[in-house]
C-alpha cells in the first residue's frame, strides 16, 4: 500500500540551511539600504548648503538688504525680512527634512567686502553625531567677504 518515495525532496535541515543563509543576506541587504539612504540624507544637506552658499556670495555682491539669520525652527525658508526686519520674499528655500542654523555678520556701512555669513545644514534622516546641538552631522559654511573666504564642506 504505502510506496516509498525514495531521495525526492528536501530534508528539514537542508531547507533551514537555506532560509537562514536567506535570512543573513537579507540583514545585510537591510543595513546597506539604510546606510546609504543616511548618506543620500547628509548629501541633500550638503547640496542646499552649496546653493545657499552662492545665493549669499551673489547678495553681497549685489549689496542686497537681507537678513539671513536663521534658528532650524524658523522653518524652511530662508532670508524672509531684511536687516529692518521689513518682509521681503526669501532668497532661499531649503529641502524637505534640510535644517540649517544661520549666524551673519552686519554690514552697516554698505561696503560690499563687509559681509559675513556662518551656517550649519544638517538633515533630520541624516547621520547622527552626539556632538553638535541637532545630535546629526552638520556642515559648515563660511561666505566672509572681507577675508575672501568660502568654506564649502566635502564629505
Amino acid at each position: 500500500m504505502l510506496k516509498r518515495l525514495g531521495n525526492k525532496g528536501f530534508t528539514l535541515i537542508e531547507l533551514l540551511m537555506v532560509f537562514i543563509v536567506l535570512g543573513i543576506l537579507s540583514q545585510i541587504a537591510l543595513v546597506f539600504m539604510l546606510d546609504l539612504r543616511t548618506r543620500s540624507y547628509d548629501v541633500m544637506a550638503l547640496a542646499d548648503g552649496r546653493n545657499l552658499l552662492t545665493v549669499v556670495r551673489n547678495n553681497f555682491v549685489n549689496l542686497e538688504d537681507v537678513n539671513y539669520e536663521h534658528d532650524p525652527s524658523d522653518g524652511q525658508e530662508i532670508g524672509t525680512v531684511d536687516t529692518s526686519a521689513n518682509p521681503r520674499e526669501p532668497v532661499f528655500t531649503l529641502s524637505p527634512g534640510v535644517r540649517a542654523r544661520i549666524e551673519t555678520g552686519s554690514r552697516s556701512n554698505g561696503i560690499p567686502e563687509d559681509g559675513y555669513f556662518e551656517a550649519f545644514l544638517y538633515h533630520e534622516g541624516g547621520t547622527s553625531d552626539p556632538v553638535p546641538p541637532s545630535g546629526k552631522r552638520e556642515f559648515w559654511f563660511i561666505a566672509d567677504e572681507t577675508t575672501g573666504q568660502y568654506k564649502l564642506p566635502t564629505y
